[in-house]
């Protein structure tokens, strides 16, 4: 259950009689049809309480999608011909439909597009749950009906509405949930979980809506509890790859690993899954009038579906033919050719492998080639011949089109290969390298250190051995796990120079930065920073508790960062304040800069003015501007920190700009 002050946080009216009328019939139809004392009256009492669902229940059932052989006139009819769990998930479609989803069209969050979601996934989940030999298949049906509910409840009660969450966020790879408990401050899965515990429904239905994103494994629930979970979670799965998501959004779904293990995906019959589903699906929305996606999306997001799933089963196809063939390898190689490497600078380690690679196997030229992706293409970084020079190889780009030939061929079977100039393209590139024969050596395949070792007789011209270029596969090896860890090592210094709870600059990097920035006197380019300040932070704090003043500082962190120009350096000085360096700005460009930023985060404040209620999110900034050299970093910060003061002496939410050669300041009103 959630706590009252963090669902005030999240929602307008936390109450549960603000919310439509779910509770008060639904809550008693599933009750009801648990027990096994419930008569058929008690059932159509209970549906009788809203004239308006029963006259919709008996519209429903009297329709072609229930084809039943004669017209049914009353309540009483309709339960003893579909049974009480046909009925009760029925009703329970009509509640909600009619309470939460009706009059969403035009939203930017398409409550009829949601809604076909969830009985898609409601009658899969059924599907499943029989197939699988659930007790209570009914109960799963209304667990997946009921398994977005938190993205519904948010649309029409939150602070921030659900619309404002999806909207300009379709290309981001983490899962939606993540971004709203990130920007909200609950994923609908928590917020779906607690409203279903407190309507009283059965605790099964509120764990699938709760855990239907999430790994569950170490709840240790009853056998069939968990198949209940594992079957709504696989029915949202199947239903956002068939292209029927809660949102018009390009994401591809994910899948927890546990339901694998509670339900055998290979023994499915999903022709027949989809089939219902489209049965079902087809009914209800031919009634209310919906349509479903045309079949040209369907195969749109098959396909994108087939394509990121490919690209998965591919990398770890490809991981385990690598460390086959590096197996193979070393038992051919019958000493070891390989160097240690004592140095973590990733050039003194390429160039010390080269150089070893070209005496102990002769060869008269060694280079390395970057895979540049963005290019699509191999760029030589490094090369070594017989007199220890680059031979004049270094900054060669070899484009990979489709008639690359071995190039291709190399890099895609992650193998050594010749070129020997087959193709007109090998042709042509070892023409521009002056050699008759190349041959190459991928290593780090799908790491960032990706790269390939190419070799040859440019003076000899002795024949290229493939033998050798096997053997040398260790070496390559070698150097691919030397330069990762060279890479991770770079990786590691920078996240010492991060702050941990923003991922921005920390204190002592911006020092550094500051530093060099204001040292020498060569670049005699203008120099500003930009101090922020978070208004009133305390009274985020004091008001909604130290956790929800941590998001305010991610949230201010990542606006800063997607508003500052590439070249700039953002960075966390302490506490709620923020600094920023704009290299090469003047005066002029720094207070635009620094209007630009206070402007985009006063836009997010007003967003998130509805969930920290009373509490705008604002920042005062203070501008310096200098030239490197003609001051020291401490006179710079101490301008800036001023003319931040100023700033919020003078009302907060604004920008003042501090005087080069003194203490005024320019005023920008917010």
């Amino acid at each position: 259950m959630l706590d009252p002050a963090t669902l005030e946080t999240v929602l307008e009216r936390a109450g549960v009689g603000e919310l439509p009328t779910l509770p008060v019939v639904a809550a008693k139809l599933l009750n009801l049809t648990r027990s096994e004392r419930t008569a058929v009256g008690d059932l159509v009492k209970v549906v009788e309480t809203d004239p308006v669902i029963s006259a919709k229940v008996l519209r429903i059932v009297n329709s072609a999608a229930y084809a039943l052989p004669q017209r049914i006139g009353s309540l009483h009819q309709a339960v003893m011909l579909l049974g009480f769990s046909a009925m009760q998930a029925l009703a329970l479609e009509v509640v909600i439909f009619e309470g939460l989803v009706k009059g969403g069209r035009r939203s930017r969050f398409d409550r009829v597009f949601f809604w076909q979601h969830c009985l898609a996934v409601a009658s899969l989940a059924g599907g499943l749950a029989e197939a699988c030999g659930h007790p209570h298949p009914e109960e799963v049906y209304v667990a997946g009906l009921l398994h977005d509910l938190g993205k519904l409840i948010l649309d029409a009660r939150g602070r921030i509405r659900y619309r404002e969450v999806v909207d300009g966020r379709g290309q981001s790879e983490i899962p939606m949930v993540e971004e709203e408990r990130q920007l909200v401050g609950l994923g609908h899965d928590d917020l779906g979980g607690h409203f279903c515990a407190q309507w009283g429904l059965p605790e099964r239905v509120g764990l699938a809506v709760k855990w239907h994103h999430r790994r569950f494994a170490g709840l240790r629930l009853a056998a069939h509890d968990a198949l209940l979970v594992a079957a709504v979670s696989l029915a949202n799965y199947l239903a956002w790859i068939q292209g029927v998501g809660s949102v018009r959004l390009r994401r591809h779904p994910i899948l927890q690993p546990e339901v694998e293990e509670i339900i055998d995906l290979e023994r499915l019959d999903l022709r027949a899954l989809l089939a219902r589903m489209d049965r079902d699906v087809q009914g209800v929305a031919a009634f209310y009038g919906l349509q479903f996606p045309a079949p040209e999306q369907f195969r749109e997001h098959l396909l994108w579906a087939n394509i990121r799933l490919g690209r998965v089963s591919s990398r770890y196809y490809f991981l385990k033919e690598d460390a086959r063939e590096q197996l193979s390898a070393c038992l051919r190689l019958r000493q070891s050719l390989t160097r240690p490497h004592h140095s973590l600078e990733a050039g003194e380690i390429v160039a010390s492998t080269l150089e070893a690679v070209r005496q102990d196997f002769g060869f008269d030229r060694v280079c390395l080639l970057r895979v540049d992706p963005d290019s699509r293409s191999l760029v030589v970084v490094d090369a070594r011949d017989s007199r220890g020079q680059a031979g004049g190889l270094v900054g060669i780009g070899i484009g990979l089109p489709a008639d690359a030939g071995g190039f291709l061929e190399c890099l895609r079977r992650k193998e050594p290969a010749i070129i020997s100039g087959r193709t007109g393209h090998e042709a042509t590139v070892l023409a521009q390298m002056r050699v008759a024969a190349l041959g190459l050596v991928p290593f780090g395949i799908g790491t960032p250190s990706a790269a390939v070792i190419g070799v040859d007789h440019a003076v000899s011209r002795r024949p290229l051995d493939m033998e050798a270029l096997r053997s040398l596969a260790i070496v390559a090896h070698e150097l691919g796990v030397a330069l990762e860890n060279a890479r991770r090592f770079e990786e590691l210094k920078t996240r010492a120079n991060l702050d941990g709870l923003t991922g921005v600059a920390n204190r002592a990097a911006l020092g550094e930065a500051l530093a060099v920035a204001c040292r020498g006197g060569r670049d005699l380019r203008p120099f500003s920073i930009a101090m922020l300040d978070v208004d009133h932070f305390k009274r985020f704090n004091d008001r909604f508790g130290h956790q929800a003043g941590d998001r305010v500082l991610e949230l201010v962190a990542s606006a800063l960062k997607s508003g500052s120009r590439p070249s700039d350096l953002v960075g966390r000085y302490g506490g709620e304040e923020f600094l920023v360096l704009l290299a090469g700005a003047d005066t002029a460009e720094a207070v635009g800069c620094a209007e630009r930023l206070r402007a985009e985060i006063e836009e997010l404040g007003r967003l998130l003015a509805r969930r920290f209620t009373g509490h705008a999110l604002t920042v005062s900034i203070g501008v310096a501007t200098t030239i490197p050299g003609e001051e020291e970093p401490a006179n710079l910060v101490e301008r800036a920190d001023r003319a931040l003061y100023m700033a919020k002496a003078a009302g907060r939410n604004r920008v003042v700009c501090a005087q080069a050669g003194g203490s005024a300041a320019a005023l920008m009103a917010g």
